[in-house]
């Protein structure tokens, strides 16, 4: 056994000097024979895999030719004259564009099946018998002194609509002297205190005496927009603190006071309905043209209820694409029982792209929407139909 190993050990080392010896003799060589060597061997060693796969090519070759088909034609096919089979494509097209839209379809019903929020004016002859006096729509002024900023708006023309059909009610009723408007709603942020605050404008810059009387205790409003404090006011009155004229503010509108509603207090519907309120009403009703109350929701507190007796005319503020109509169901009660009188329905925040706004009610008082012709200041271009399709999707 050692005997082989010393006999292969030499023969590593014969093979080994060979190598060294005849890479001597290479690096010896020319740059330009070292090459032609190289690429002699590289040509013989791509000449031997070429002709390897000619061997393998012709095995391949063989063995296809020994393999023999076991199909046998036992007779040939005949024509019996009935032709292709036509297949109506039209008509898979059908199916697989009812199939896409099927899904869409599903989803468009389930949506219009259980939204339950207002979207139109017409809503409301559907839900109440109640009349809608008046249209407003989108508010684009800086705060919610619509009609003072821009009394050449849309908007500030909807509330001077509203005013000629409270007016109408008014004489309708044969009311004389001083003329009371309580607005209230079903919830927070519907415009309530927004619809308020620019009817009693609209009255006032007619050049009538007008007091806008925050009567929300419990969430007061009315005062940021005018840029007053809410330190005093008629809860300072109504538990007998004030009297009427320290209460009274004046604002930047002309012939427009505003009495706050003051410190919330821990009773709010005890003061609405004790007799300084009784008071409280009798001497705004000496010293101005027009009384507007701004009062609670309905939906939430009753303490709009109780005010309803001192108002010659009532609004309840509705908001498009914002009010439920589960929510009118406790005025339209009160109304069908007539328990409430005097009342309408104000719609707000009107967006209907490329149609009128347009009152209703009494006077048919219209708000010029999207196409004012030219009549007021805020008129905007009328949107493609891809921009109003849009528009009803996103919202």
């Amino acid at each position: 056994m050692l005997l082989v190993k010393t006999n292969i050990g030499y023969q590593l080392q014969s093979i080994n000097s060979r190598i060294y010896s005849t890479e001597s003799k290479f690096s010896t060589l020319p740059e330009n024979q070292q090459k032609l060597e190289s690429i002699e061997r590289e040509y013989l060693l791509s000449q031997s895999t070429y002709n390897l796969y000619l061997a393998k090519r012709g095995e391949a070759d063989l063995i296809k030719a020994s393999n023999i088909s076991d199909i046998i034609l036992i007779e040939p096919a005949k024509d019996i004259g009935q032709g292709r089979n036509a297949v109506n494509l039209n008509i898979r097209y059908i199916f697989a564009v009812l199939a896409a839209l099927l899904p869409i379809l599903f989803i468009a019903f389930i949506i219009t099946f259980f939204d339950n929020k207002i979207h139109a004016p017409k809503d409301l002859e559907k839900l109440a018998r109640i009349p809608v006096l008046g249209v407003v729509g989108k508010n684009d002024s800086v705060n919610n002194l619509a009609v003072f900023n821009k009394p050449k708006s849309a908007v500030a023309e909807a509330f001077r609509a509203v005013r000629s059909s409270l007016q109408f009610i008014y004489k309708k009723h044969e009311l004389g002297g001083t003329k009371t408007v309580m607005v209230t709603s079903s919830v927070s942020g519907e415009g309530k205190t927004f619809c308020s605050i620019n009817i009693a404008s609209v009255f006032a810059l007619s050049g009538k005496k007008t007091v806008l009387v925050g009567l929300d205790l419990r969430k007061p409003k009315i005062f940021g927009d005018f840029d007053i404090d809410n330190q005093i006011g008629a809860v300072n009155y109504l538990i007998g603190q004030k009297p009427l004229d320290d209460i009274i503010q004046k604002t930047k509108v002309d012939h427009l006071d505003v009495i706050t509603s003051g410190p919330i207090p821990p009773n709010p519907s005890e003061l609405l309905i004790g007799e300084q309120m009784d008071r409280f009403i009798a001497e705004l009703k000496a010293r101005y043209d027009y009384i507007v109350l701004d009062t609670p929701p309905v939906g939430l507190v009753a303490d709009a209820l109780e005010l309803i007796e001192y108002a010659d005319a009532s609004l309840y503020v509705v908001r498009q694409d914002y009010t439920k109509k589960e929510m009118l169901s406790l005025i339209n009660s009160k109304h069908n029982k007539g328990e409430v009188k005097n009342i309408s329905f104000l719609y707000n925040f009107y967006d209907q792209k490329g149609k009128y706004g347009y009152g209703y009610g009494y006077g048919y008082g219209y708000g010029y929407g999207a196409y004012g012709n030219g009549y007021h200041e805020d008129n905007e271009k009328p949107k493609s139909l891809f921009a109003r399709v849009k528009g009803i999707f996103i919202k």
